[in-house]
């Protein structure tokens, strides 16, 4: 491929992205990541004093070991590691740019056309191949419930700091709601956590688990299982449980229910999803999608199921995919690779 002639283009400049751009470098395949925040932006809006569950060893990407003192890293630690590695390969990033849709070549071509929409402006680029690789943090699961548009919800977690001293409900009995109702309280502020289950996930962090049920048990938090929110008002939650009907105060709501791919973003590029689940189609060897040309990586793959897929398993996309665009546009990086 020429200089100056169409790149790769990457939907998202998380991990995954950043990942997939660096392999594409070591075939010397040209790519830019298309990103509607900044480089790493779904990152940096994690919870500020969050540690991951996975070891640094599965976190680690593009051959670089991830070095951090401690078995669990940080969200600092993280930042600082996947920045490093999009420096170490050039890894380029548009910001603030929204893929709207991503289309066969208009003109004719092998290749595919973006529509991209930056600074009130939407513009059309070409691009030789393209890798949705979104994740789904930025699009949050709604209650669909009144009230869920008020200013006092909050969609994602970053800090308690704010919230001392204050009347906080949590919805949610997760990883996310688990860890902000424990740092809401470390923090002061008067927590009440909502669970739809009957009890908290088996799924909660081996560390926060136990933690969270002993300060439940000591009524610390206040915690109500088997719950059906009915509404978000001013100032209070309105929510059924066994019992009957309840209202607590809230100065601050976190509906923390959990995430999901940007199905939408899927339709409109054409790409066809199947099943109760909503799995994209794709090729289990390349990652191709059905639209050619057009390839998925990371938690997307498993639609609904976004437990499926993390960084520590979706990571190895990144090389698959890379692989699979140099056969394509570069039979010569292609025999390099055997």
């Amino acid at each position: 491929m020429p200089d100056g002639g169409p790149r790769v283009a990457i939907v998202g400049a998380g991990p995954t992205g950043i990942a997939c751009a660096a392999e594409l470098v070591r075939r010397e395949i040209p790519s830019v990541c298309y990103e509607k925040g900044f480089l790493l932006d779904s990152l940096y809006h994690f919870p500020e004093e969050m540690r991951w569950f996975s070891t640094r060893d599965l976190l680690d990407i593009a051959g670089v070991p991830f070095g951090c003192p401690e078995p669990h890293p940080t969200r600092l630690e993280t930042l600082a590691y996947y920045r490093a590695v999009a420096e170490r390969f050039g890894v380029a990033v548009e910001p603030e740019t929204e893929v709207r849709a991503i289309r066969p070549d208009t003109g004719g071509g092998d290749g595919l056309e973006v529509e991209i929409a930056r600074r009130g402006r939407v513009e059309r680029r070409p691009a030789s191949a393209a890798i949705l690789a979104t994740g789904f943090f930025g699009n949050p699961r709604r209650l669909g419930v009144p009230g869920e548009e008020r200013p006092l919800v909050h969609r994602r977690y970053v800090s308690g700091y704010p919230f001392h001293g204050r009347d906080v409900v949590v919805i949610g009995g997760k990883n996310s709601a688990a860890e902000a109702a424990l740092d809401l309280y470390r923090h002061g502020a008067r927590v009440t956590l909502l669970v739809r289950a009957p009890q908290l996930s088996e799924r909660v962090k081996y560390w926060i688990k136990p933690d969270l049920e002993n300060r439940i048990r000591a009524g610390a938090i206040r915690a109500f299982f088997s719950t059906r929110i009915v509404e978000i008002a001013e100032e209070s939650v309105l929510f059924e449980d066994p019992a009957g009907r309840h209202a607590v105060s809230a100065a601050a709501v976190f509906p923390l229910i959990g995430y999901a791919p940007d199905f939408a973003l899927f339709e409109r590029c054409g790409v066809r999803l199947e099943g109760s689940e909503r799995v994209p189609a794709h090729d289990p060897e390349t990652l191709e999608s059905n639209v050619s040309g057009l390839y998925l990586a990371g938690a997307i793959l498993g639609g609904t199921e976004i437990g499926k897929i993390f960084i520590e398993n979706g990571r190895h996309h990144a090389g698959m995919i890379a692989s699979a665009i140099a056969r394509k546009l570069q039979p010569q990086a292609a025999e390099r690779e055997r």
